[in-house]
């Protein structure tokens, strides 16, 4: 079973009792714009290990992200699903401006933003825009939008301020610092010609070290490496000419040696065949004696026929088996016959065989005599060998030694290089004006123009009196009436942070700068807390002020009316009036396990994923 949390366009508003799941929804969709800390380890959630976020992109269409909630890298699916398919692929968790393989590129690009520089230091040294930069003015939870800190620098600390200036700049006005050259403060380009040079000396010293103490003069060198070439060419012809002789005898053998053994092999072959051709006659000439006995007897008994019996006496006409005279005519005729027809067969067999002696008697002279030839090879092979390894031997000393030459004149190179590079450093360093940084942050009047927006929503939202709304270009922060936003009481502090953020979104929409499109705020109205419950105490004057003004029915209005330009996410702790509800998509999470939906996760968790927003 699911924990899910369905967002339409425009306004929606979670709200309801403590410790039901509301901050845990915001932290999880934090989590799911790559924010490296997973949501916070609630019992509730122990049965869940994956986190499902459905986005509609800029050009319509709908993806879904899904990740674990121990972290690490992104899946992207298409369409809006809950269960993993064949068709996703995967996007890293760690921002890499230059790969489009992890999630804050794929939404930078999405969105309009692909890669921006912004200057990081007053020395104008930049790092690129990641999504996570952007989060701050996207989600909101309770314990920022009560902060004293600036919206806008949202981290408090100091070495991230000029970076976090330059987001807020690149937000109002599109325009990255990738124009700003950075330069570097005159002790730091002291210091550090100062180490390049100890560095080269250091070079250059070592280089003398692998010259030697007496090393040849570069002339030397150039002479002797062009006779070393000479006769580099010279022995390296020689080898070459050695190495074909050796290959092509080495081919000739091994062409040899295979027609040796393929005349050894017919050879024998034609032997065996004769063998069996010798037995074969000798089975001829038994069955020609077999058939001349049969032959002879039948003749016997025919000459016997029209005589007496000589066994019993019997004359002709008496005897009682003439009828197998003419049987045995013709078992006489027969045999006289399979003996021509055998004697035949055999004066062709001998003819085959005298054929297959003359072409054994001629192979087996073949192979003597490609055995000689292959000695002859074996002999020229021996001679031809020592000669190519002497060439060889001649070649590599020469080779040796062209590479000795070779990197002592590269040293040479090397040491002139250094020694330009060396009186490049002796140059005396460019002299920087005094106070000069590198321009950024906000320019004056697009930080007025802000601050005018910031008032219309806080008009809009029926804040009582008529606020003034400024920009302190130095706090980086609004003042209202020329009072710090710091300085008011956390509900009205709280109500102007909210402010800013949804002035940006207006900002950004009407002069066609590109913004995420959301807003999510946890407890904006905290003014409208119940002071004997709540952990921030009883109200200041000012949040009593607010609170007696109904802001909030107006705030939530407002907000239901920005619904073409942006979708947001309400959080609170206490009842909206019943007119703000008519506007939103509302959940209400009870805490009661028979009264509606008793919070994000349900009170009986059988599942294994969570889908805190879909």
């Amino acid at each position: 079973m699911g924990a899910g949390l369905a967002f339409d366009d425009g306004l929606n508003i979670v709200y309801g009792a403590s410790n039901t799941g509301k901050s845990y929804a915001v932290e999880a969709l934090n989590f799911m714009f790559g924010g490296s800390k997973p949501p916070e380890a609630i019992e509730e959630a122990v049965p869940y290990d994956r986190v499902w976020l459905g986005l509609r992109l800029p050009d319509g269409s709908e993806v879904t992200l899904s990740r674990s909630l121990a972290g690490h890298a992104f899946t992207v699916f298409p369409g809006l699903v809950t269960a993993p398919g064949d068709d996703g692929f995967a996007l890293g968790h760690e921002h890499d401006p230059k790969s489009d393989t992890n999630l804050s590129m794929y939404l930078l690009r999405l969105l309009g933003f692909g890669r921006k520089e912004l200057v990081k230091n007053a020395n104008g040294e930049k790092d690129t825009l990641s999504f996570r930069d952007l989060a701050p003015y996207l989600f909101t939870p309770e314990e920022i939008i009560i902060a004293k800190r600036s919206p806008i620098l949202a981290s408090g600390q100091h070495i991230f301020a000029t970076f976090e200036r330059n987001v807020f700049k690149l937000l109002l006005t599109g325009i990255d610092d990738s124009a700003v050259t950075p330069s570097v403060p005159p002790k730091m380009l002291a210091a550090a010609k100062a180490g390049k040079i100890e560095l080269v000396d250091e070079w250059l010293a070592g280089i003398d070290r692998e010259l030697g103490e007496a090393p040849p003069s570069r002339e030397e060198l150039v002479e002797q490496a062009v006779r070393l070439e000479e006769s580099l060419e010279g022995v390296r012809s020689d080898l070459a000419h050695a190495q074909d002789r050796l290959d092509g005898l080495v081919t000739e053998r091994r062409r040899t040696r295979d027609a040796r053994d393929e005349t050894r092999a017919r050879a024998a072959d034609l032997e065996l065949t004769l063998a069996q051709f010798a037995t074969l006659d000798e089975v001829y000439v038994s069955d020609i004696e077999r058939l001349q006995a049969v032959e002879e007897g039948g003749a016997l008994l025919l000459a016997m026929t029209g005589h007496e019996c000589p066994v019993c006496g019997a004359p002709p006409d008496a005897q009682v088996h003439k009828a197998h005279v003419e049987e045995i005519g013709r078992s006489h005729g027969a045999a006289a016959a399979e003996i021509r027809k055998i004697r035949r067969d055999r004066a062709d067999l001998a003819g085959v065989i005298l054929s297959l002696r003359a072409e054994a008697t001629g192979l087996r002279g073949r192979e003597a005599s490609l055995v000689e030839e292959l000695s002859d090879l074996d002999a020229s092979l021996d001679e031809a060998r020592p000669a190519e390894r002497d060439f060889r031997r001649r070649y590599e000393r020469f080779g040796i030694e062209q590479d000795r030459v070779n990197r002592l004149l590269d040293l040479y190179r090397r040491r002139d290089r250094l020694m330009v590079e060396r009186s490049r450093l002796d140059v005396p360093l460019p002299r920087r004006k005094p106070g000069e940084k590198a321009a950024t942050g906000l320019d004056g009047p697009t930080a007025h123009a802000f601050a005018q927006v910031v008032q219309r929503v806080l008009e809009a939202w029926g804040f009582p009196g008529k606020p003034a709304v400024s920009f302190d270009l130095e706090r980086q922060d609004i003042r209202l009436d020329g009072k710090e936003r710091s300085a008011n009481g956390k509900g009205v502090r709280a109500l102007l942070h909210a402010a800013m953020k949804v002035a940006l979104l207006v900002y950004c929409h009407e002069r066609g700068r590109v913004h995420p499109g959301f807003v999510v705020l946890d407890t904006p109205l905290l003014t409208y807390r119940e002071p004997l419950r709540s952990r921030h105490g009883a109200l200041s004057a000012d949040e009593q002020a607010l609170k007696d003004s109904g802001v909030a029915g107006r705030f939530y209005a407002h907000l239901a009316r920005l619904s073409e330009i942006g979708q947001f996410l309400i959080v609170e702790n206490s009842d909206p009036p019943a007119d703000a509800l008519a506007l939103a998509n509302v959940q209400l999470f009870t805490g009661e396990p028979d009264d509606g939906r008793y919070g994000l996760f349900p009170r009986r968790t059988g599942g294994q994923e969570a889908a805190p927003a879909s």
